[in-house]
């Protein structure tokens, strides 16, 4: 297939993750980062593909609007650039508030803003962002968070619901327990409550998140569009 694909958060272990998923359907990546740390760098040389990385800093809005002015040209748009600060409300600092609004929700806005009326015109465009299960519960220390991933579900469904009849798909995968970034983090500050609630007998990995980004940016799932679907080891039980 001749796709070009562009991944945010491509840095991070899920963002890695989806790019090595989703290979076989590009021709080229643009890839954008925050961090040139080695191990990305050596992954990226090592992907028989042609691809561009973009180092963007998502919490300053000239940024998005540079990085913006690349992408508008896109068959394919993963969101996985993702600001997570776990606290108190009170506890939050202003700059963590606003650092998670630039980046799971301005930018968000942005980048889908400006890939649409390229897909339009094509009559074919697919867009996954990636949310959390923190959006649908009520979870200690991820108020602001929770609400960030609430807004990514709810501007995907009427995104899905402006552009479904010009070709464009738009879905979300909310991941639960992900051994991966900023689970290491909460498993610090509620680790039993999270194992509690799961029924799986694992934590989830990157390549679990990866492989249902791939079912959605693929043709076998051309009818599914404006839908939130979980990949959380059935993330059941609690509140």
């Amino acid at each position: 297939m001749n796709k070009k694909i562009v991944i945010t958060g491509a840095s991070s272990e899920i963002g890695m993750a989806i790019v090595s998923k989703l290979e076989n359907l590009a021709t080229e990546f643009i890839l954008q980062t925050t961090s040139n740390r080695q191990e990305f760098v050596d992954f990226v040389a090592s992907l028989d593909k042609t691809c561009q990385v973009i180092k963007s800093d998502f919490t300053k809005s000239e940024e998005i609007s540079e990085f913006c002015n690349e992408i508008k040209e896109c068959d394919i748009l993963i969101n996985a650039a993702a600001v997570t600060k776990t606290d108190l409300l009170p506890m939050l600092s202003d700059a963590s508030i606003s650092n998670m609004i630039s980046v799971n929700i301005n930018a968000l806005i942005q980048i889908c803003r400006s890939v649409i009326p390229y897909m339009s015109s094509k009559r074919r465009g697919c867009i996954v962002n990636i949310s959390s299960i923190a959006a649908g519960r009520g979870n200690r220390g991820q108020s602001v968070y929770a609400g960030t991933k609430g807004f990514t579900e709810s501007f995907s469904r009427s995104l899905a619901a402006e552009y479904g009849s010009r070709g464009v798909r738009v879905n979300c995968v909310a991941p639960g327990a992900i051994d991966a970034g900023s689970l290491k983090e909460i498993m610090k500050y509620a680790p039993e409550e999270i194992k509690n609630n799961m029924l799986s007998k694992r934590l989830g990995q990157a390549s679990d998140v990866a492989n249902l980004v791939h079912f959605l940016c693929s043709e076998e799932s051309e009818f599914i569009n404006g839908q939130i679907i979980k990949t959380d080891g059935g993330f059941l039980k609690g509140l």
